[in-house]
């Protein structure tokens, strides 16, 4: 027996292969009944006697390796749509090549800890690991597809063999099990971690990648050499690994947990739709392009080059200090908070907060560029309209609403296009120095902001009380809340109060509970008044209470001649009303009809107290009243 291979290519030159299972005269027999011009195949069964055989695989050859087999010989992949299914284990010393053919398909279910070698003129590749592979001898030459695992076969699948600079050509990689194979470098390709995968392997890389995680991923990743690959990763999973992208256009779009730092030089763009972003932004050159549609808590520095930008449809509150680098653009149509301060806006910088939006800075805020405020802008300290700075409103009938706790300068041009209206907490009547452009339509302190962000407000029946729950996102100058109840829900009155935080950018929750609330159907809404007076309400909470034995509202109580009897939340049918005294003595009856408010009159009734009897279709109740 002679072979020959070389560790590159591995042409060889090899006895013919031992076709199992079959005697020349079927052989004869089938070569005589096949189709002119096909292909012959073969199927091998490598059993224990045949571990260290060398094999040559022809068109449509399959070889099978048995399971109690650790296969120590060698084989030739020579013809294309060739399939090896490995059932034991290739050891160390083992070989497949695969030359330049087309469609091998290789499974494996053991343990795979020899060499695999896949020439540069091989198409279609296909490896399938349904065990581990432990071994550091694979070496793709051609764009191979790795299949570690599947999805209904993960457990226990994985891929720890280093693999260092042995991928030559950009493979395909779909992990449904635990990667940790190391690669350096990578020549790009495309990775797909699904649900429930784990990739931990320390990667650079020197051509494109595109990864997608839906598992955990927790390896490093940072380019090979001088090379600029793209960067391209989806993120619906956990991704903990951290990212050097200097001198690499990258592209995030994230829907599940982003935890990494991410360290930059290029041009670096985030697509927050969904999940939680904990990752920070670094670098210095290059430019931050940024599009947030959920929740984003990250501050960070734009870089100093640019072109940056910022487009928020979702909410941002930014817990460190916003640096605004250069050429930076903010556009925001949700509600943005700057809770620790920000940079100044830049001459060739801007900021677009459109119709609805909120804009709150803690600090202060210095404009030189642009800004385009349609909503409301909220600054707790100065606020600086700089020589050059331009400072518009939306046209008419609108107007944009700018607040200031601290010192107010206009230097610049402040609403000589468009309405805006400006309040300085100090300075009711303009600015605190005035030396630009006003417009001839501004206003000052005319349109206030709500005291209050609110989150949240809910009102709902708990026993025999209304519990009314609310959280605030944000408040300024808040000073009280109160709740107020309507029999109509036109008519409100007062029934708690509770102090405000007064000043926060975090979500403060209150809750308060109405003990004696009214029968039938009845409506809440929060009044939230600040320190200055302002008042504005809540969207109101309908709530409704079984009759049963409980007394229908009766006001005023005590009262003169008359009282009102709320009879809203009954059926629009009889309803018998008497007036008795403690005594049980009836001095008034009225036939009255539910489903509306209804009059009782008392005149002439001397002063004193009295039981109220009211029968509807649901019940009766009595409750005392006093006539003055």
């Amino acid at each position: 027996m002679s072979q020959t291979f070389t560790s590159a290519s591995f042409p060889y030159v090899a006895i013919a292969p031992k076709r199992r299972g079959f005697y020349l005269p079927v052989l004869l027999l089938l070569s005589f009944l096949s189709v002119s011009g096909t292909s012959w195949a073969t199927s091998y069964v490598v059993d224990n006697p045949d571990k260290k055989k060398t094999f040559n695989l022809e068109n449509n050859d399959d070889l099978t390796i048995s399971s109690n087999v650790n296969f120590e010989g060698i084989i030739n992949v020579n013809g294309s749509n060739v399939t090896i299914t490995v059932n034991g284990d290739l050891i160390n010393g083992s070989v497949i090549a695969v030359n330049n053919v087309v469609n091998t398909g290789i499974t494996n279910f053991g343990v795979f800890n020899g060499t695999l070698m896949v020439a540069s003129g091989a198409i279609g590749t296909v490896i399938n690991n349904l065990g581990s592979v432990p071994s550091q001898q694979v070496y793709l030459n051609a764009p191979t597809t790795i299949n570690n695992g599947s999805a209904s076969a993960s457990a226990g699948v994985s891929w720890t063999g280093y693999v260092g600079g042995r991928f030559a050509a950009a493979p395909t990689i779909n992990n449904f099990g635990s990667w940790t194979a190391q690669m350096q470098p990578l020549p790009g390709g495309t990775i797909s971690n699904k649900a429930g995968a784990t990739w931990n392997a320390y990667m650079t890389v020197s051509a494109p990648l595109s990864i997608t995680n839906e598992g955990t991923w927790s390896s490093q990743i940072q380019p090979a050499g001088s090379g600029a690959p793209t960067f391209t990763f989806v993120n619906s999973g956990t991704w903990s690994g951290s990212v050097t992208a200097n001198s690499v256009a990258t592209s995030v779009t994230n829907s599940g947990t982003w935890n990494s730092q991410i360290d930059y030089s290029g041009a670096l763009t985030i697509v927050h739709t969904a999940g939680t972003w904990n990752g920070l932004p670094n670098g210095s050159s290059g430019s931050l392009r940024i599009t947030n549609g959920a929740t984003w808590t990250q501050g960070f520095n734009f870089p100093g080059t640019g072109p940056n930008s910022f487009v928020n449809t979702g909410t941002a509150t930014f817990n460190r200090y916003l640096g605004m680098g250069s050429a930076t653009t903010i556009t925001n149509s949700g509600a943005m908070t700057v809770s620790n301060g920000m940079g100044n806006i830049s001459a060739n910088s801007s900021l677009n907060n459109q119709r609805g939006a909120t804009f709150r800075v803690v600090g202060q805020l210095v404009n030189f560029g642009t800004v385009s405020n349609a909503g409301t802008v909220a600054v707790s300290g100065d606020f600086r309209n700089e020589g050059g700075g331009v400072m518009s409103g939306p046209a008419a009938p609108l107007r944009g609403s700018i607040t200031a706790s601290g010192y107010s300068v206009n230097a610049g041009a402040f609403g000589t296009t468009g309405r805006l209206d400006f309040c300085d907490a100090g300075n009711s009547a303009g600015f605190d120095l005035q030396s630009g452009t006003v417009g001839s339509g501004i206003t000052f302190c005319a349109l206030r902001p709500l005291p209050v962000e609110l989150a949240a407000f809910t009102a709902e029946a708990v026993k025999d009380r209304v519990l009314v729950r609310w959280s605030t996102a944000t408040e300024q100058n808040s000073a009280v809340f109160v709740v107020e109840r309507s029999a109509d829900g036109k008519s409100f009155n007062a029934v708690r109060e509770v102090s405000a935080q007064g000043n926060s950018m975090v979500v403060t929750a209150y809750a308060a509970a109405d003990a004696k609330p009214l029968p039938g159907t009845s409506y809440y809404r929060l009044r939230q008044v600040d320190r200055d007076g302002a008042v504005a309400y809540s969207p109101v909470a309908k709530v409704s209470f079984a009759l049963g034995a409980q007394p229908v509202l009766a006001y005023p109580n005590p009262t003169t001649d008359r009282l009102v009897l709320d009879l809203t939340a009954a059926s629009a049918e009889a309803c018998a009303v008497r007036v008795l005294t403690p005594a049980g003595q009836v001095v008034r009856t009225e036939a009255l009809t539910g489903g509306s408010l209804q009059e009782v009159s008392l005149a002439g009734l001397p002063a004193g107290l009295y039981l109220l009897q009211v029968r509807t279709a649901t019940g009766s109740s009595v409750q005392r009243i006093e006539k003055k």
